[in-house]
């Protein structure tokens, strides 16, 4: 979501696998020789020690490919070498096996990728005091709890939990479906907790979007919530602890707009508070991390009902609405830190170099772009994981939910009709200004309404919120304007700058320009006024918070008609 729109499995920051004639089973990581290794202890201490003058002989052992008799000198290090390979190799080894399971064969998905199985546990026989700290370990709560954004591509969710179990085998795991299937019967196995929410496209609806990820805060009460989704992938435990209160990865160069205006609400709980470009860079995606605290505080639904977002969606654009934008500004107003996290990486078009973060990072997210696709959504479901699934029960291709992929869909009084409660979203009633519903759905000014979302199907709808609106600037049936010819933040002596969409549209009628937009703009990279856009030939009114100078705009000044003149 959000610019990054935009998540390897197993190590892909390892470099080349070494070829299968040489390994056993390169899949699992792990080097084994394809002759066993007692084979090739025995040949080389055993099979190259003959001499000629041997004076004592031992037993062949089959296993070293030969029979008879071996003859070499009798010296303790040779016999000591005997005693570690017939007794002391042996018992080791039958002690690890105990202390640790060997590894599962490798699921490989389509692309040729090792996909680890989350081990399964061997009979084991531990002391007492061994099953006491083990009992101890277990009511550790780790700092990290999951939070598993879902709808469908159940081989992906079934594999994850698997993952995430494997590599925080302490944390809790919390579930949520946005109207897609039910995973109850998978966390009733694993061990996690499901919670099955109305269809919203939530996505792109920041109201049920925070109050999923703020009731999941709740329930799994960890230090951090770290949030995934199906096309992320886990290859460790964390190696490097989250830097602040919030992160994510790494998008370069990445800018928001109305920074004043956060600022604002921001230093009403954080006096010094700055937005910074470094905390702009950070990705609110899969693989992202948030403190508790800072969820229960900016995530809340009074909390985040102090935006308005409204203003912010008309100064803005639509992107403003989705997670990744909108988890931005929540927690910024509130003043809490952000910081892009080294632990996520993003993976581009090289398989194993990421385009951010770091090489070996623990959670891993995709772009569409990746060689053979996102890694995950190759999965095959296992024929025994069929059963961990089944249908959430709203309708996925036809009635309401024919309108998951919906973006400014939200209307609090529809939710309510369709789903009976507020369960899984805002609290707080919101509806969408009458400005943005024209912006992005014109089509329902003059026809019935075909989005079960917003309003009744087959009704008009009914009229938007009231949004706020500039100060109207009256337009001077005689006032003549001039076109400048140089980039500049400011009108020259004798003119003054335009005021309104009105006035910079009676001076693209006089001027012979074309108005782009009949409403105001928020573009903080071009000067504010009415300006002259040079690459595109026209006209737009722009009322940014500052603005800055553009060379490829002119500034459309008003000229200023003296006491003598007159």
């Amino acid at each position: 979501m959000g610019v990054i729109l935009g998540e390897a499995v197993g190590d892909a920051g390892a470099g080349p696998k070494l070829p299968q004639s040489e390994l056993s089973t390169c899949e699992t990581g792990l080097a084994q020789p394809t002759q066993p290794f007692h084979t090739l202890f025995c040949s080389f201490w055993l099979c190259d020690c003959q001499v000629q003058s041997a004076k004592h002989a031992i037993t062949a052992v089959t296993d070293c490919g030969f029979a008879g008799n071996v003859a070499f000198p009798v010296q303790l290090w040779h016999l000591g070498f005997v005693f570690l390979y017939f007794y002391g190799i042996p018992n080791f080894g039958a002690e690890q096996l105990v202390r640790a399971p060997p590894r599962i064969p490798a699921i490989k998905s389509e692309e040729g990728l090792a996909l680890e199985p989350a081990p399964t546990t061997l009979a084991a026989n531990p002391t007492a005091s061994e099953a006491d700290e083990a009992a101890n370990a277990a009511k550790v709560k780790d700092p990290y709890g999951f939070y598993l954004h879902v709808y469908g591509d159940p081989a992906a969710v079934i594999y994850q939990v698997r993952e995430v179990k494997k590599f925080f085998p302490r944390s809790p795991i919390y579930v949520m479906s946005d109207g897609g299937l039910d995973f109850s019967a998978l966390c009733e196995k694993e061990g996690c907790t499901f919670v099955l929410c109305p269809p919203a496209n939530d996505r792109w609806h920041p109201w049920p979007f925070f109050r999923r990820l703020y009731d999941a805060a709740v329930s799994l009460n960890t230090k951090y919530i770290i949030m995934l989704e199906p096309d992320n992938t886990v290859h460790s435990y964390v190696k490097r602890p989250p830097p602040a209160d919030v992160g994510g990865l790494l998008v370069t160069s990445r800018q928001f707009g109305l920074v004043k205006y956060v600022e604002r609400m921001a230093k009403q709980r954080v006096p010094n508070f700055k937005w910074t470009s470094r905390s702009m860079s950070s990705g609110l995606c899969g693989g992202a991390y948030f403190k508790r605290e800072a969820i229960l505080d900016a995530l809340s639904d009074e909390s985040m009902m102090k935006l308005d977002w409204n203003y912010l969606g008309e100064k803005l654009s639509k992107e403003i609405f989705s997670s990744d934008f909108a988890l931005q500004y929540a927690f910024a107003a509130r003043g809490w830190v952000i910081e892009p996290w080294e632990d996520a990486a993003q993976m581009d078009k090289d398989k194993y170099q990421p385009l951010t973060g770091a090489r070996d990072a623990t959670f891993k997210h995709y772009c569409s772009c990746y060689p053979g696709g996102k890694p995950t959504y190759n999965l095959k479901l296992a024929k025994q994981d069929a059963k961990l699934f089944k249908s959430g029960g709203y309708e996925m291709t036809s009635g309401p939910y024919s309108s998951s992929v919906c973006q400014v869909c939200y209307n609090h009084s529809r939710y309510l009709e369709l789903w009976g409660s507020a369960r899984c979203t805002n609290s707080i009633p919101f509806h969408l200004s009458e400005k943005l519903l024209q912006r992005h759905h014109p089509e329902m000014q003059t026809k019935p309404c075909d989005l079960p979302w917003l309003c009744v199907p087959g009704a008009m709808r009914g009229r938007g919120a009231d949004s706020w609106q500039p100060t109207a600037a009256p337009v001077d049936p005689l006032a003549s304007y001039t076109l400048l010819d140089d980039a500049t933040l400011t009108c020259p002596a004798e003119t003054k700058k335009l005021d309104s969409v009105d006035q910079c549209q009676d001076a693209a009628n006089k001027l012979n320009k074309k108005l782009a937009y009949t409403d105001e703009l928020y573009q903080e990279a071009d000067p504010p006024g009415c300006i002259f856009r040079v690459p595109d030939n026209d006209v737009y009114f722009n009322a940014p918070e500052e603005g800055q100078k553009n060379d490829g705009r002119r500034l459309i000044c008003q000229n200023v008609v003296s006491d003598r003149e007159a």
